[in-house]
């Protein structure tokens, strides 16, 4: 996995440490906070997770506090559409940059509505049902 200072900086920003040894295929719900790692079953519910990626493998945030984000690729246009938050909408979000989608997030828990198997194939993208933002629904009911 390409260790980009964009990535690092994600890292440094999000407060997180990579997992220990013995903390290794344990579920992210029995991980400790503020950890980071990897995993190939990002979309199951317990996602395992392991210090050394592997073609294919997401990067996965358990953020201090708790939340779990994924890190990943997506276009320049779903970038956009994810930072402005205005709709609910569904992109490809792919462990690695694949053809135009070379944009680094983070796409936290909270913000996913529903996340399908990672195809095995063409960059191996998972497919991400994104929430609208919450705070923004609620600046809307009270104008």
């Amino acid at each position: 996995m390409a260790l980009s200072p964009e990535r690092q900086a994600l890292r440094a920003r999000a407060q997180v440490r990579l997992i220990q040894p013995e903390e290794e295929g344990l579920g992210v719900r029995r991980l400790p906070e503020g950890i980071y790692d990897f995993s190939s079953s990002a979309s199951s519910d317990e996602i395992p997770l392991f210090a050394k990626p592997v073609y294919g493998a997401f990067e996965v945030h358990k953020l201090p506090g708790g939340e779990v984000a994924w890190v990943g690729y997506v276009r320049e246009n779903d970038r956009q559409r994810f930072e402005q938050g205005s709709e609910a909408f569904a992109m490809e979000f792919y462990p690695e940059p694949y053809g135009d989608a070379t944009r680094l997030v983070s796409i936290p828990a909270s913000r996913v509505d529903r996340r399908k198997p990672q195809a095995r194939e063409n960059g191996m993208p998972m497919r991400v049902e994104v929430a609208s933002r919450i705070g923004m629904m609620d600046l809307a009911s009270q104008a």
